[in-house]
């Protein structure tokens, strides 16, 4: 017997001590997983109905001079299906009661889990097929090809058709549908003005023209919330955590007025229907500051589908500053400048174009033209070549170098936009025995029309070279701030004030009936301007015959210029007429000139030109006029 209770007791004790051990290792267990694993674990276990809700914030908006919108983020949603809620029997039971106007215990009981989420798939495609525009079929195969995560169904749905869809899934009581609130850039004038306001990629960040340059100024701080939400997703308000508000992006101004812009696009968009060119470029600037008022190109793109205009592949960089050309006789500012500058030339001086046909240098220059002995400023008025090189020639071709470089060729601008090209001026070193003259005339060198809109603003400016810009300044989004002015950069001089004068002179002089720009001059206004007309080059095969790059620049009023254009036109065709630059761009100038000094409220410096206005009697406020 006491064997028996000896035995037991042993029993007992190996228990106990088993107990004992397995209570110390559980416990061990529970220690370790407090202490190493506690913050991990409970991590986790939040995961599961805790969420960091990332709050957006919105990107600055663009503006004109003025105030007119150009650019701004808009609300949209996105509607998805999340794959692991389509795939719960329970959320599947609960669409299915409302298409059987049962209860889903019954429709619990009625099918198998298999067939219960067959046919809530089949539900969930007949119910949104119609609306999404999509086959049931194709629906259907999309909802059970992806068996985890989630499935976009349609993206940038506008608040509208946000709304039908939220009520058709409420009314239908789609569970795992889900619509989710995003933004996408919204351009009020999708045509307008698209390779300066530029673009934003799929992620909302710039690509290119302001959308690129401004985007880290534009790009706010996004804030987040921590939230709770239920097995359905809903967010559970009463747990509702800490939040830090987003800060939105600062919003940028332009010096670009949309009124002058409005202009500009339309005789652009005249061009190309009329001349069907290669390319056309109108730049329009204030030359007291070098504010960019307008600036257009073509072919160019639309801001929302990003796709091209008139049938024209898309063009999204900006040729008014990417897009190189040999500038021909516009270029003669700086040969006619420099000679001016260093008292090497006069307006009234003499030079002998030699009937248009010059080889005293043992090569040969030609003019369209046999001129003979013309003063210099009617050398320019005519765009005579030879006139042109001969003014220049005392130069010698170091001091021409240095002017071209003065003037701003072969360096960029500087202006806000983003791919700007500095051009190109071959060194000394490099030049050939032709280089001097063909240079003076515009050509074997290559320009962005920006940098020739830069130059004549030196003519216009007294001798002044200003950087143009494009931005009048940004502001915060906080209540209350100001506008920050953009800083301009330091002006330099470059010619005189007198050479600049007596360029101008000239520039004046080609307006006349007989110079080449004539078809720019209007009434009321002095005008001066030059006219360009370059043989086009093609890469690979030379200068091809009857092509050109045809151009105009000018300003006005003459002496104290508020406005100054530019236009050039990249292989116009017209058949059985010219297509020069006096004929071709100088008309294009013109036709904006005329409507831009109403809109900018420039006062004519010549108003004995302009026809006098009809007397306009008083119209009776009675009657028909007053219900009018």
């Amino acid at each position: 017997m006491s064997a028996v209770g000896g035995s037991v007791r042993r029993r007992m004790v190996i228990a106990c001590f088993g107990v004992v051990a397995l209570l110390s290792v559980l416990s061990g267990r529970l220690v370790y997983i407090e202490v190493f694993r506690g913050d991990e674990l409970s991590a986790k276990a939040r995961s599961h109905y805790e969420y960091k809700e990332v709050l957006r914030a919105d990107r600055g908006r663009i503006f004109d001079r003025s105030g007119e919108l150009l650019a701004r983020n808009q609300t949209v949603y996105s509607l998805v299906v999340d794959c692991h809620h389509l795939r719960d029997p329970g959320l599947a039971c609960i669409g299915l009661a409302r298409l059987e106007e049962t209860t889903p215990q019954a429709v619990r009981k009625k099918y198998l889990p298999e067939e219960v989420l067959s046919r809530y798939r089949e539900y969930v495609a007949d119910s949104m097929a119609g609306v999404l525009q999509m086959t049931r079929q194709e629906l259907a195969r999309k909802l059970h090809r992806k068996k985890t995560g989630e499935i976009v169904l349609v993206k940038n749905v506008e608040d509208d058709f946000a709304q039908k869809l939220r009520k058709l899934v409420e009314e239908k009581a789609l569970r795992g549908l889900y619509l989710r609130e995003g933004d996408r850039r919204y351009y009020p004038s999708p045509l307008s003005l698209t390779q300066v306001i530029g673009y934003v990629d799929a992620d909302g960040v710039g690509a290119s023209g302001i959308e690129k340059t401004f985007d880290e100024v534009m790009t706010g701080t996004p804030g987040y919330r921590y939230c709770e939400r239920d097995s359905r997703r809903r967010e559970i308000h009463a747990y509702r955590g800490l939040q830090v508000d987003p800060v939105a992006g600062d919003d940028v101004y332009l010096t670009v007025d949309m009124g002058l812009q409005a202009i500009v696009e339309r005789e652009v968009d005249a061009v190309i229907d009329v001349y069907d060119p290669a390319k056309v470029t109108v730049i329009w600037m204030r030359p007291e500051t070098g504010e960019v008022l307008a600036m257009a190109s073509r072919p160019h793109f639309d801001l929302t589908t990003r796709r091209g205009i008139r049938g024209k592949d898309p063009v999204r960089r900006n040729i008014a500053v990417t897009d190189l050309y040999q500038p021909g006789s516009t270029f003669k500012i700086v040969g006619y400048g420099g000679a001016f500058d260093r008292g090497l030339a006069t307006p009234s001086m003499q030079v002998d174009c030699h009937q248009g046909s010059f080889d005293l240098d043992g090569f040969e220059l030609k003019d369209h033209h046999p001129y003979g002995v013309l003063t210099s400023q009617m050398a320019f008025a005519k765009s005579s070549n030879i006139g042109a090189y001969l003014v220049a020639r005392p130069l010698n071709k170091h001091v021409f170098h240095y002017y071209m470089q003065q003037f701003g060729f072969g360096q960029k601008t500087g202006i806000e936009l983003n791919a700007e090209t500095g051009g190109r001026v071959y060194p000394v070193s490099e030049w050939t025995q032709t280089s001097f003259s063909s240079q003076v005339m515009g050509y074997e060198v290559a320009v962005t029309p920006l940098q020739i809109a830069a130059a004549c603003n030196v003519i216009a400016n007294k001798g002044v070279y200003r950087h143009p810009t494009i931005i009048k300044g940004t502001r915060s989004a906080k209540r209350g701030s100001e506008i920050v002015k953009n800083d301009p950069k330091a002006a330099r001089k470059v010619i005189s004030e007198k050479a600049a004068r007596q360029v101008r002179l000239c520039m004046e002089e080609a307006m006349k009936d007989h110079g080449t720009g004539s078809k720019g001059d209007f009434p009321g206004y002095s005008v001066a301007g030059k006219t360009g007309t370059a043989r086009k080059h093609v890469e690979g095969v030379g200068y091809v015959k009857g092509r050109y790059i045809a151009s105009f620049m000018g300003f006005f009023p003459a002496e104290n210029p508020e406005l100054l254009g530019l236009v050039v036109i990249d292989d116009p065709k017209a058949d059985g007429s010219e297509v020069y630059g006096g004929s071709v761009a100088a008309p294009v100038f013109r036709a904006i000139a005329v409507d831009a000094v109403k809109i900018l409220g420039i006062e004519p410096d010549r108003p004995e030109e302009l026809e006098p206005a009809e007397s306009v009697g008083l119209v009776s406020v009675t009657g028909e006029a007053a219900r009018e």
